[in-house]
């Protein structure tokens, strides 16, 4: 790829045009796609009663660890789902987990420790060193998982020496310095995780195209709190969120991973956009106002931070499992899944430089044809008639 196929001031347009548009449009369009995240929430079918005794789904699946490749679960509690999702804000603008949350039904302290030995019971953790739980939220926001029931699961997971490492999921506002000393406590052996989704380094554009509701400042000062606590900082970086175009999407998951870095995350894992049902990119993408991003444009975001620190791929496993997924062609899709796949195995770029389909040529004029964030957001506004 040559060097001014991903020139910054072509990608993002003229400085001022972005200043400009950054003080004109960013409360307005907050609480439009806020009230349309509303309306596309409001779509979701009631569920049927659920099993409260069950986790939501279970998996085994794989990571790179302490220099090898190996196994690790992933235990989805079922759970009224998240509290930025189900208030005024109405969640992040590409998340679906909403849609297989109870959202009304109160779920107790009792009901989330039955789900969690549920799960716990039939995972054989002999060879599975790592534990991720996901509450489709915030593990340490006690609206979403009581406070007892959190205590009774960190107790648990100690009392088993195989599981090496926990990692959890919370938005920043609830990192506390008093959670962390009472995580401490009830973990003395294992190493905790905590993930959070900064997305974008731009506070603007996760702001406007994400809806995440926190600052580049709060998500510092989080990190900062996980860091000093002697726990492990892992980032979600979007790839191509919603409005932005291919060679944006390159240049911004780029300059998000420096970002991340250079705050200390431990591990950033890049997310690439997948469609999920009642979402506002399920909307974009059936409108023809977004397009899902090439296998290429992952290879290449690798290709350019590898080297910054441990830099993983997500791979696109979500509970509810999504509609569309990124890729290439036909002829090549297969294969580059494999090397991604095997990157995620090694953390070793080499499986990437054999890589070559006729569609690459495509993506490079994709790189130059794309439409820009701001012709995409005007597009979505005529097209939603707001």
């Amino acid at each position: 790829m040559t060097r001014n196929m991903l020139d910054r001031t072509d990608a993002f347009g003229p400085k001022k045009t972005v200043q400009d548009s950054r003080s004109l449009c960013a409360s307005q369009y907050y609480s439009v796609i806020a009230k349309f995240m509303k309306h596309l929430h409001s779509n979701i079918p009631p569920n049927d009663p659920p099993d409260l005794s069950k986790p939501a789904h279970i998996e085994i699946r794989e990571e790179y660890f302490k220099g090898k490749n190996v196994k690790r679960a992933v235990v989805f509690l079922l759970s009224n789902g998240c509290e930025w999702a189900l208030k005024s804000a109405n969640g992040c603008t590409m998340c679906g987990h909403i849609a297989k949350q109870t959202r009304k039904q109160p779920i107790s302290a009792d009901d989330f420790i039955i789900q969690f030995k549920t799960a716990f019971s039939t995972i054989n953790f002999k060879d599975i060193p790592i534990l991720n739980i996901f509450n489709n939220g915030s593990f340490f926001n006690d609206n979403e998982l009581p406070s007892d029931a959190r205590r009774t699961i960190l107790s648990l997971i100690s009392e088993n020496e195989s599981i090496k490492r926990l990692l959890v999921e919370c938005r920043p506002e609830f990192v506390e310095e008093s959670v962390f000393r009472e995580v401490k406590s009830l973990l003395p052996r294992t190493e905790m995780e905590i993930a959070i989704g900064l997305e974008t380094a731009d506070d603007f554009r996760r702001i406007i195209s994400i809806n995440k509701g926190f600052s580049l400042s709060q998500f510092t000062q989080a990190a900062n709190i996980i860091l000093n606590n002697d726990l492990r900082l892992r980032s979600y970086i979007l790839l191509k969120p919603p409005f932005y175009s291919e060679k944006e999407a390159i240049l911004d998951a780029v300059d998000s991973i420096k970002t991340a870095f250079s705050l200390g995350v431990n591990t950033v894992s890049l997310e690439a956009m997948t469609v999920q049902k009642y979402t506002l990119i399920e909307y974009l993408y059936n409108n023809n106002i977004y397009k899902m991003p090439w296998l290429w444009s992952i290879v290449e975001v690798i290709k350019q931070t590898s080297h910054l620190g441990r830099v993983v791929i997500g791979l696109f496993k979500f509970y509810p499992s999504p509609e569309f997924v990124p890729n290439n062609c036909s002829s090549c899709n297969d294969k580059v899944m494999e090397a991604i796949i095997e990157y995620n195995r090694t953390l070793r770029t080499d499986m990437f430089d054999r890589l070559e389909c006729s569609c690459k040529k495509d993506w490079e004029e994709d790189l130059n044809a794309g439409s820009d964030f701001y012709k995409n957001l005007q597009d979505f506004v005529v097209t939603a008639k707001i």
